[in-house]
C-alpha cells in the first residue's frame, strides 16, 4: 500500500515564503526614507480608496439584484419577469380560462339577464380588470343584443359572470355566447391574503322566486368588495336564473343575510349554487 503523501512539508515551506515575504517587504520599507515611507503609505491608502470605489461602483451597477421588474429574465423566473418568485405567471405558461356555459333569462319584458359560468385553470392565481363580451341571439341567429364589460377573475376556480337588465325591445333571445376580449394577465395572490368568506343556510322558495343564505367572514379582519352570485338549476343541470349581489363590508367574524329575488318566480328549480367571489 503507498503512504498517502503527507501535507506538512507543503506547510512549511508556505509558511518560510511567508516570512520570508514579510521580513524582506518591512526592511525595504525601512530602506526607504522618511518621506518615501511617507509617500508609500499614501499611495496605499489611494489604492485601498480606489478599491472601495470599484467594489462600490459594482455592487451598484454590475452586481445589481435580481428583481421582477428590472425587464430582464433574472433569479429564478421562467421568462422576463414572470414565475419563478414572480407573481406574474408568464404567457406561455398561464393557461386560458374556459367558458364552461352561456345563457340568458328573461326577467321582465324586453328586459334579460346574461351569465356564464367561467372556469379559472391557473389556481392560486387572478387576473383584474379583464375585458369580455355577452352576443345574445334570437331563434334565427340574429344578433339582438351585444354587450361588452370588464371583470375581475379571482382565484377560485369557478367564477360566474352576470350582467343585469339588458333590454332587447320587442325580440325574444333564445341563446347567448360569451367571449373574453383579450388576455387575461394572472398574477399568483397569496391565500393568506383572501378572507375566508363561507355560505351557509341556503333557503331557497318553492317557487324559486327567493333565495337567502348567511355569508361568514372567518377571518379577523373585514373583507370588503364581495360580490355574491345566484345561480339556479333545474332538474337537468341547466341554469334557469342568476342574480348577484355586491356586499360593501362583510365585517370580521359575522355572518351577513344576502339575499336573491325573481319576482316572476323559476319553475322547476331543484338546486341553487351560490358563489363568493372576493376582491383582491
Amino acid at each position: 500500500m503507498v503512504a498517502a503523501p503527507s501535507l506538512v512539508p507543503l506547510f512549511f515551506t508556505v509558511q518560510r515564503w511567508a516570512v520570508f515575504s514579510f521580513i524582506y517587504c518591512y526592511n525595504c520599507f525601512m530602506a526607504l526614507t522618511w518621506s518615501g515611507r511617507r509617500q508609500l503609505m499614501y499611495y496605499a491608502v489611494g489604492f485601498l480608496l480606489l478599491l472601495v470605489a470599484m467594489y462600490g461602483l459594482w455592487a451598484t451597477f454590475l452586481n445589481t439584484p435580481a428583481t421582477c421588474f428590472d425587464n430582464k429574465q433574472d433569479g429564478d423566473e421562467l421568462g422576463v419577469d414572470c414565475d419563478g418568485s414572480c407573481s406574474l405567471l408568464c404567457a406561455n405558461t398561464a393557461k386560458d380560462p374556459t367558458v364552461v356555459w352561456a345563457r340568458a333569462f328573461e326577467t321582465a319584458p324586453g328586459a334579460y339577464t346574461a351569465a356564464a359560468y367561467i372556469q379559472n385553470n391557473n389556481p392560486g392565481a387572478g387576473a383584474k380588470q379583464v375585458q369580455y363580451s355577452f352576443q345574445l341571439f334570437d331563434a334565427d341567429n340574429g344578433l339582438v343584443k351585444e354587450y361588452d364589460g370588464v371583470t375581475n377573475l379571482p382565484p377560485v376556480q369557478t367564477i360566474p359572470v352576470v350582467v343585469t337588465n339588458l333590454s332587447v325591445g320587442n325580440r325574444v333571445v333564445t341563446h347567448a355566447l360569451f367571449a373574453f376580449s383579450q388576455i387575461p394577465t394572472w398574477n399568483k395572490v397569496p391565500q393568506d391574503s383572501l378572507p375566508q368568506l363561507y355560505v351557509s343556510q341556503q333557503n331557497l322558495s318553492a317557487d324559486g322566486s327567493r333565495l337567502s343564505a348567511e355569508l361568514a367572514n372567518s377571518t379577523f379582519t373585514d373583507a370588503k368588495n364581495v360580490t355574491v352570485v345566484a345561480v339556479l338549476f333545474d332538474a337537468n343541470g341547466v341554469a334557469r336564473a342568476a342574480s348577484m349581489s355586491l356586499v360593501p363590508v362583510a365585517s370580521a367574524h359575522t355572518n351577513e343575510q344576502v339575499v336573491f329575488t325573481w319576482p316572476n318566480g323559476t319553475p322547476g328549480i331543484v338546486r341553487a349554487e351560490i358563489t363568493v367571489l372576493p376582491s383582491f
